[in-house]
């Protein structure tokens, strides 16, 4: 074996080239291979994401390690040609070296992982792959409303996490704060809007109370942030001729879109089951019609509407 290996290191460049691409060729078929059968061996999703990028990994290592045995005489003359022209190499791979840095600051300042839901500049989404020199995501929003994924597979440079704001929902405290507006007439009582409001958005986000509370006390230890309250808040403005009532509350970053319709359906039942004493401001631009200057075919309109 170590003399058939010293007569290929000591063939000609030409056969030395044929004999790399066959090598490159066989390697990448075998370790493709692998990266198909070996992660089924596992059961768990994250395991197997793991094991298929170790084996992506080594087979870029088994290839550089092919080439530079195969190449060994001619190394000392490769690595002089490079330092000659190691500047020019620099300048038209700095984008490449700036991706590099900045899956090195991903991987070591655990800036995200795989699975976690992250906004890099204007774009939001899923982490589906993090590799050497880009971060895939399924994105999440543009087109569509609330947090529904979009469709579109995105490839954003890992440099830019040097030069931007990276948000990520899902790192330590993966709830958030949202709120949603309830605009109802001048005549709705406004006490009982309020005691509405809170009581509907406790008795639904109850199971979230309870682990948002303890993750946010895992979070306030580490960064010592002050204790702050995590029940529902309601706050009022008078606005265009009705009263905006909003519901802040917290939720889980996953479930936004969900929580806003269980507590949406759960104000309207309330709403109509108050006896006229809440009344919705409901048009298309959310104000109320006014009696005295309305038409007759809106005030009908708006008559059906809160039926």
């Amino acid at each position: 074996m170590p003399d058939l290996l010293h007569q290929i290191v000591l063939l000609p460049v030409g056969l030395k080239i044929v004999c790399a691409s066959l090598g490159i060729f066989l390697i990448h078929a075998v370790f493709r291979l692998l990266e198909r059968t070996l992660p089924l061996h596992f059961r768990e999703r994250d395991s197997r994401y793991r094991v298929r990028k170790a084996i992506i990994f080594v087979g870029y290592a088994v290839v550089i390690l092919f080439v530079t045995a195969l190449f060994e005489d001619r190394l000392g003359r490769v690595t002089f040609a490079l330092g000659v022209a190691g500047a020019g190499v620099v300048v038209a791979l700095q984008d490449v070296i700036a991706s590099f840095a900045g899956w090195f600051a991903i991987e070591f300042s655990s800036l995200y992982a795989v699975g976690q839901r992250i906004q890099i500049g204007e774009t939001k989404g899923d982490v589906l792959d993090i590799s050497v020199l880009r971060t895939t995501l399924m994105e999440i929003g543009n087109w569509v409303s609330g947090d529904l994924y979009s469709g579109r597979i995105v490839q954003i440079p890992n440099s830019i996490v040097l030069k931007g704001q990276v948000f990520n929902y899902s790192q330590g405290f993966r709830f958030v704060w949202d709120e949603i507006k309830v605009p109802l007439t001048t005549n709705s009582d406004p006490q009982l809007a309020r005691t509405m409001l809170l009581r509907s958005a406790k008795d639904i986000l109850a199971d979230y109370l309870e682990d948002a509370e303890s993750s946010w006390k895992g979070v306030a230890d580490n960064y010592r942030l002050e204790k702050s309250s995590l029940d529902p808040t309601v706050s009022l403005v008078v606005d265009g001729g009705c009263l905006v009532f909003t519901l802040s509350y917290i939720v889980d970053y996953a479930n936004r879109n969900l929580m806003k319709d269980r507590l949406f359906t759960r104000i309207a039942q309330e709403i109509r089951g108050s006896g006229g004493s809440l009344i919705w401001a409901a048009t298309s631009n959310g104000i109320a019609p006014n009696p005295e200057t309305s038409s007759a075919s809106t005030l009908d309109a708006y008559r059906i509407l809160q039926r």
